[in-house]
């Protein structure tokens, strides 16, 4: 399968939260994203979240996918397939057209064109506004994929509900402005 490429332009809404050693962006996303949900806010998404005691030959961390609608999927070992699967199940919800779509991490896989790229590419075909962790590491490839079209959020809430409020501010023909119309 060719590497995917998400199809970056001056109407894409998505923030990269970069984010350090010393920083939690799966504590930030997840809280960001329960937090919009119990706001009746159509919020999805797939978080990290990391298990205090791994059970033996699982991993310590897993996935969660957050849909708003009843309890949160069980946490998934982090292998390929898993993820796959997870990403397959969040597509059918982004074409679903929620408010927001938030993704746990630009990494390897996504480095390589893989993981959850092309759930960010049908976010952004929907024009759908997103939100994924990057490490700083991976910052200038996350840049260069994104052709240098994306907001660069630190690792920190307040920054990441700024960005959220500026999406919804009124714009002629009701819908929010892109981060290009809003920064020119």
């Amino acid at each position: 399968m060719p590497p995917v490429r998400p199809p970056f332009d001056d109407r894409s809404d998505v923030a990269a939260v970069v984010y350090g050693g010393t920083d939690d962006p799966d504590r930030l996303l997840s809280g960001f994203l329960l937090d919009l949900q119990t706001q009746g806010i159509d919020a999805v998404g797939i978080v990290q979240v990391r298990r205090e005691a791994p059970v033996e030959g699982r991993a310590a961390h897993g996935f969660r996918l957050l849909s708003g609608q009843g309890s949160p999927s069980p946490d998934e070992d982090p292998g390929g397939e898993a993820l796959a699967d997870i990403g397959r199940r969040l597509a059918v919800l982004v074409e679903g057209r929620p408010d927001i779509v938030v993704l746990n991490r630009f990494g390897w896989q996504e480095l390589n064109g893989s993981g959850l790229l092309d759930v960010l590419q049908l976010a952004m075909l929907r024009e759908l506004p997103a939100v994924i962790a990057v490490p700083e590491a991976l910052f200038p490839h996350w840049l260069e994929l994104a052709n240098g079209l994306t907001v660069r959020l630190p690792c920190d809430r307040a920054a990441l509900d700024r960005w959220w409020v500026s999406l919804w501010r009124a714009q002629p023909g009701g819908r929010p402005p892109t981060a290009c119309e809003r920064d020119k």
